[in-house]
Order: structure tokens, then C-alpha cells, then sequence
């Protein structure tokens, strides 16, 4: 039988983890992180005047702003479906868990594929990110279960 693999995730990190059964022992695999994500809005954006088409209409401006922290965080959300997806491919998982914060479970939600969303098993929209294993574990077991 082929491992689960548990995603725990915020905007930022990521660990993913595998475990023969929910609630059993978690191997780390792999630990992700996009620095700017967490980086000050100040230090994404460059210091020259943008250049935007302004509207004539004083109802709305031509283009919406969206700001880069987030725009950043999307970029994570993409690298962890990749990975997920390289993952299937691979044939490394068969089952998945998705743990993370209801912002960046929408987010990476948002950004996997049909096949990957097929073999969620689980989402827990909880920040279980910056526990320890055993921690981790135990939090995720009292989850799975309640459900």
C-alpha cells in the first residue's frame, strides 16, 4: 500500500510528511519555503512610479491593485500543487491530508489539479505548521477523528 502524504502549510513554509496510515508515525520528506511571502511589501516592490493607464471615469480605476504579499503567497501555493503533482506522478502517494490555515488551504485549493484534488482524503484548516512531530501527530489524530 502506497504511503499518504499529509501537507502541513501556511503562506510561507510547508513541511510534507508521509505516514502508512493517518495517526501513525510521520516521516518528514520534505521541507518547503518562499521567503517572499513573509518579506514587507516595502521590500517587494521596486522604488520606480509604476506605470498604470488611469481611467477617465472617476468611478474606478483602470487596474485593481493586488499587493505583492499576496501575489507571493499564490506563487508558494503553485510550487507546493507542483510538488504534489510531481508527487502523483511518480506514483508516491495515493492518499493526501492538507493542513494549513483557511487562507492558504483556499489558496492551494485554488492552484491543484483535478487529480490531485481527487486523492484529498482529509483538509484541516488549522495552523499545525510550527509544532513539533509529536505534536503534529497527535493534533491531526484528534482532527481526523471528530470528523
Amino acid at each position: 500500500m502506497k504511503p499518504t502524504w499529509i501537507l502541513f502549510a501556511d503562506a510561507s513554509n510547508a513541511r510534507l510528511y508521509q505516514s502508512q496510515a493517518p495517526g501513525r508515525d510521520l516521516s518528514l520528506l520534505r521541507e518547503l519555503s518562499h521567503p517572499e511571502s513573509r518579506a514587507k511589501e516595502m521590500d517587494l516592490v521596486t522604488d520606480q512610479p509604476g506605470r498604470v493607464r488611469q481611467s477617465r471615469s472617476p468611478a474606478r480605476p483602470a487596474l485593481e491593485y493586488t499587493p505583492h504579499k499576496k501575489i507571493e503567497a499564490d506563487r508558494f501555493a503553485r510550487q507546493l500543487a507542483d510538488a504534489l503533482e510531481r508527487g502523483l506522478d511518480e506514483g508516491a502517494y495515493d492518499r493526501l491530508i492538507l493542513v494549513a490555515a483557511p487562507e492558504s488551504l483556499g489558496r492551494l485549493r485554488r492552484q491543484l489539479s483535478e487529480r490531485v484534488s481527487a486523492r484529498i482524503v482529509a483538509e484541516v484548516e488549522k495552523d499545525y505548521l510550527h509544532l513539533e512531530p509529536r505534536e503534529l501527530r497527535e493534533r491531526l489524530q484528534e482532527q481526523l477523528e471528530a470528523r
